[in-house]
């Protein structure tokens, strides 16, 4: 065993040896003599770097340079620090310190702080670094251009200067802090407890592994958020290229919220000046969404709990940096599957916007689900206060200009605010602005739907267009849809009601720069056509033989009046002018009845006022209606007026119009008294008028 112990002390003396020589040999090698360089090299980058102290060696475990205090900060402003770092070590190769060369193999940066502020102005504090660095590269280039050319002499060789050399191997951040401050918005973010370890960064080398842990917290964020990113890269020669196989990163939030993210392929270019090649796939998954929404301190829940749980998106990236495709393109939001491709293009001039397409192919989709819970209803006077006192919300105008887009959806059905909808198709541009609706095409309750417009947003306030049809479309559920109650209804309530097959066409346009305004200035006309339209609960047949019944002084007909009217061949026009809208030429038949009239719906005061007339046809109302025996009341359009609140409105509604029924009361006065006296009908005038106006009282006010 004495060999063994003889052998050890030799090994330790020899070690000792071969360290004491190469501390000799550093000592000979002054690591300052770089010093001035390093920092006037910074300055004229416009970088004020501080090393506090010299230059130092450390001999183990590995042979490096250490640097102290370092601090780096804009040139106008070096008391103001972008980076600090309490300690830098550089690793550098043993051969090359032999022929007084320094090649670094591995940077080691403790505790390093970064700072990043923007101002009151919006300015951030690196901008001072680029801009100078930007006037120092205008500099450099215009002293090129006013140099005069120099003669093409051969210049002796000359003996290669000591420098230092960039070969890293490793790289290791240990502690490393990142602080995000803007001023202007009051937002502040931070990267802490950040650790970076990434071997083999040689260029034309070996794959090599990259490990990334922080955690993440800011003003938006209620608790933090740990990151995590293992990757494996490899760098091509001459810092042309990425080879990514893969980069796994995994984001953990409150409440057992998780994304991960799949990325694997690689960046590529040609030359230094040419432009990168991307290919790359991308697998993106997030569990449960709801779970980060509270992350970044939303309240929002969606009606369904089986809503906002999971997303799943897979794409192949090909393109440049300068247009980039994702295709094919698959997004899975719960249940919900859409398959399409998207685009991105830069912009190509100095004037020009960027250009961003997406075209998708979906099943059903429940939008609804995805919507927060219904609130407590006001009541309707509390509603209408909050109408009137709601003030207008300016339009992002700006937000809505600076790029061009394309938006392409088909779906195979839609649930939306409780509409059910039949393969529904959009189909919109926007250029730098100006927002085209190519097509908006749906199947809609047993009927089709299609419109186009434009909305340009430009100038300083918005113009909007908009022409379409519903055609065949059964309104009763249209009606449901929009005025859909979770309240439980009474048993003896008479709600009005509208059913059939209906057709709309319209044609609209607005303008302004808020809410409001948009409203306020909307002008639109719309035409309504129906073979047959139910309404319910008045039945105008029943008020029309009341009318007649009291006129000619004959029974009412011993049936059951149903509480509908059923109105054929309805035609009518609407004219919208803001929160006004005017219905003009009102046009139908009630079996033997013609109806006539206009009305106007004032959607600000939530009422509707309708002057409506019912002329007889025939000697009968219908086929088992009433009869008319005085041929006078035929033809002839008997005054009704429907007048009252949305939630006021009921059987009760329509009733005689008194303003009209005097000029009728008038007219059959001026027949009678001519008819019976002659030249002495001024005298009986007075008595029959009076006589006439009881008769006519109370008309429509029965129950019977």
């Amino acid at each position: 065993m004495a060999w063994i112990k003889r052998g050890l002390i030799t090994l330790v003396v020899l070690f000792a040896l071969f360290a004491g020589v190469i501390a000799w040999f550093l000592s000979g090698l002054d690591a300052n003599q770089y010093k001035p360089k390093i920092v006037k090299l910074a300055a004229d980058q416009g970088i004020a770097l501080t090393l506090d102290g010299d230059i130092g060696w450390q001999i183990w475990p590995n042979i490096a340079l250490k640097l102290e205090g370092v601090k780096l900060a804009p040139l106008a402003l070096p008391s103001e620090s972008l980076l600090e770092a309490d300690k830098v070590a550089v690793g550098v190769a043993l051969m090359p310190l032999l022929d007084k060369r320094i090649e670094a193999k591995e940077v080691v940066l403790l505790g390093p702080q970064v700072a990043l502020t923007v101002d009151q102005n919006g300015k951030g504090n690196w901008e001072l670094i680029t801009e100078a660095m930007e006037a120092k590269a205008k500099l450099d280039e215009k002293q090129q251009q006013e140099q005069p050319p120099k003669l093409d002499v051969p210049e002796e060789s000359a003996e290669p200067a000591q420098g230092l050399e960039l070969a890293l191997e490793q790289l290791r951040l240990e502690d490393g802090v990142l602080r995000y401050t803007d001023k202007q918005t009051g937002t502040e973010y931070a990267i802490s407890k950040l650790h970076i370890s990434a071997d083999n960064l040689v260029p034309g080398g070996k794959p090599g592994e990259v490990q990334l842990r922080a955690e993440i917290a800011g003003s938006d964020l209620p608790k933090p958020v740990n990151l995590d990113i293992h990757s494996t890269l490899a760098i091509d020669e001459g810092l042309n290229g990425l080879r990514v196989q893969p980069a796994n990163i995994k984001l953990t939030g409150a409440e057992g919220a998780e994304a991960k993210i799949n990325l694997r392929g690689n960046v590529r270019r040609a030359k230094s000046d040419a432009p990168w090649q991307i290919q790359l796939n991308l697998n993106v998954d997030v569990e449960p969404i709801t779970g980060w929404l509270a992350a970044v301190g939303s309240e929002f829940k969606p009606q369904s709990s089986s809503a906002l749980q999971k997303l799943h998106i897979e794409t192949d990236i090909s393109g440049t940096d300068k247009q980039m495709f994702l295709e094919p393109l698959q997004l899975v939001l719960d249940d919900n599957r859409l398959e399409g491709s998207a685009s991105f293009q830069a912009s190509t001039t100095a004037n020009g916007v960027p250009s961003v397409s997406l075209s998708l192919t979906g099943g059903e989709l429940n939008v609804d689900d995805y919507l927060p819970p219904p609130a407590a209803g006001p009541q309707p006077d509390e509603l209408t206060a909050d109408v009137a006192a709601a003030q207008p919300v300016p339009l992002p105008l700006e937000s809505m200009r600076g790029f061009n887009a394309k938006l392409d959806l088909t779906l195979e059905k839609l649930h939306a605010l409780d509409f059910e909808i039949d393969q529904p198709q959009l189909a919109v541009n926007v250029n730098n602005g100006l927002y085209q609706l190519n097509k908006l095409a749906a199947g809609l309750y047993g009927g089709t739907l299609n419109s186009t417009g434009v909305f340009n947003a430009r100038g300083n306030s918005a113009r909007g267009e908009l022409s379409g049809g519903l055609t065949g479309v059964e309104i009763s559920k249209v009606q449901e849809a929009l005025f859909a109650s979770d309240e439980p209804e009474a048993a003896n309530a008479k709600k009005v009601t509208l059913s059939g097959k209906t057709d709309l066409t319209w044609v609209g346009q607005t303008n302004g720069a808020d809410t409001l305004a948009l409203q306020k200035n909307l002008r639109a006309a719309v035409q309504l056509n129906s073979k047959e339209l139910s309404l319910a609960p008045f039945n105008l047949e029943k008020g029309m033989c009341q009318l007649v019944s009291y006129a000619e002084k004959t029974p009412m007909p011993e049936k059951e009046w149903p509480a509908q009217t059923r109105l054929q061949d309805l035609r009518t026009s609407v004219n919208l002018n803001g929160d006004v809208a005017k219905v003009e030429g009102i046009n139908a038949g009630i079996e033997n009845i013609a109806l006539t009239g206009d009305g106007t719906v004032d959607l600000e005061q939530q009422q509707f006022d309708f002057a409506l007339g019912l002329a007889l046809v025939g000697e009968k109302t219908s086929g088992n209606g009433c009869s008319v025996q005085n041929s006078r009341w035929r033809n002839r359009a008997l005054p009704l007026r429907c007048k009252a609140k949305f939630d006021e409105a009921g059987a009760t509604t329509c009733k005689p119009d008194s303003r009209r029924l005097d000029d009728l009361i008038r007219e059959e006065l001026k027949y009678k008294a001519e008819k019976k006296y002659g030249d002495k009908v001024e005298e009986k005038t007075e008595e029959l008028k009076d006589k006439l106006k009881d008769k006519f009282k109370g008309l429509f006010n029965r129950g019977d």
